[in-house]
């Protein structure tokens, strides 16, 4: 078991607000956000990375904060720590020690337990929320640390008494609740595990052994990066009103081009069973003008889309182009569809004006963390209590 009032290296307590780094700091060396690496400064000795080799008596009397070669020199905390840290086993980040801290109602100068220590992810938090005048006692479970922290699991929490808040991040945590209720003054306890399996034993044992408002919660995050918005008339702002129009305008050629590939795919096969009835009867082929298609379906689907290109046109106040004229049809086509680009669309009704010079855009961040684990959280009241609620 080990207690911790404020984690400590050599001595000196890891969580400070000096301004320089001294011989025995712990020391975040930051490459890049995935990339984090911590060191105890430590005279005469050396750190070597892919960047090259980087002195500890360099850092001694540098700044936190401050950069030497690819590196940054940052002072420690919880949230760098647990991403810095080498783990064996899966750790906690922040949402997830977030959200077990507050339900948990550890507070300063309290006493909790840890059982289960790892990489120290949890252990950092916890020793930060309790402050100097707290206590977090921590259990490791690892077989190699078996005869130094003992087993939770068999042999309770020794000694330990006047405890507000447990933690048990075990790979079989229902071992360890009676002892919590026979030996300790708990009130909460939170259960960490990743398969819903072990929640099912969790959840059991802590109904039988007198714990309330059992309740089991799953912590997601979703970040955002946030972009400032692209310059005055770009291409990729457009209002709702415009993008409405592109639609529609879309939808109608698709239903136009559909019409037509219907309308010539039947005159084809009216052509081809034609042409295989007088083959059979020995006719001749027709003339030219007599085996012309008949085009007044085509003429009118075109006719159809000249009158819609006509009807938006007086709706912007153009004059209709003469449609008898050569070619003014595809003139008007062309200036119509310039005129759309460089006039912005009506807008529809209640769309508010949009000031872009002022607006920041979002979107999801590529890198977000998915399921972790599974947070089992329960209250044990007074046996007082427990007995009136049974009754």
């Amino acid at each position: 078991m080990t207690t911790v009032s404020t984690m400590t290296t050599e001595g000196k307590s890891m969580f400070h607000s000096r301004v320089h780094i001294e011989a025995g700091d712990l020391v975040i060396l930051f490459m890049s956000r995935d990339n984090m690496t911590a060191i105890t400064v430590t005279p005469g000795a050396s750190f070597h990375n892919k960047f090259g080799m980087y002195k500890h008596d360099d850092m001694i009397g540098m700044k936190y904060g401050s950069k030497s070669g690819y590196l940054h020199l940052l002072r420690p905390t919880p949230e760098l720590w647990t991403l810095s840290l080498p783990h064996r086993t899966q750790i906690l980040y922040m949402p997830d020690i977030a959200y077990i801290t507050m339900r948990l109602g550890v507070r300063v100068g309290g006493r909790v337990i840890e059982a289960g220590t790892g990489s120290g992810s949890m252990t950092h938090s916890l020793s930060r929320a309790v402050g100097p005048s707290g206590h977090v006692h921590s259990f490791e479970y690892h077989k190699a640390r078996f005869e130094k922290a003992g087993n939770v699991c068999k042999d309770g929490f020794g000694d330990v008494e006047n405890v507000e808040a447990i933690f048990l991040d075990l790979p079989a945590p229902w071992e360890a609740i009676p002892f919590a209720v026979k030996n300790l003054n708990v009130t909460r306890i939170c259960c960490f595990s990743p398969c819903i399996e072990q929640v099912l034993k969790t959840a059991t044992t802590l109904r039988e052994e007198g714990f309330t408002d059992v309740s089991t919660v799953e912590v997601l995050t979703r970040t955002y990066d946030l972009a400032a918005a692209p310059p005055p008339h770009s291409h990729a702002l457009q209002d709702v009103s415009s993008i409405a129009d592109k639609l529609r305008d879309h939808e109608r050629r698709k239903e136009e081009r559909r019409v037509i590939q219907m309308k010539n795919a039947r005159a084809k096969a009216r052509a081809m069973k034609e042409k295989a009835e007088r083959e059979a009867a020995g006719a001749p082929e027709p003339s030219t003008e007599e085996g012309k298609m008949d085009v007044s379906e085509e003429d009118a689907i075109n006719a159809a889309a000249a009158a819609g290109r006509s009807a938006r046109t007086k709706a912007r106040g153009e004059t209709e182009p003469d449609a008898a004229e050569p070619g003014a049809e595809s003139a008007a086509s062309a200036a119509g569809t310039k005129e759309e680009a460089a006039t912005p669309a009506k807008p529809v009704s209640g769309e508010p004006d949009v000031a872009w010079s002022r607006m920041t855009l979002t979107k999801p961040s590529p890198e977000m963390r998915g399921h972790t684990s599974y947070l089992t959280f329960a209250t044990l009241y007074p046996a007082a209590i427990r007995a009136e609620m049974a009754n």
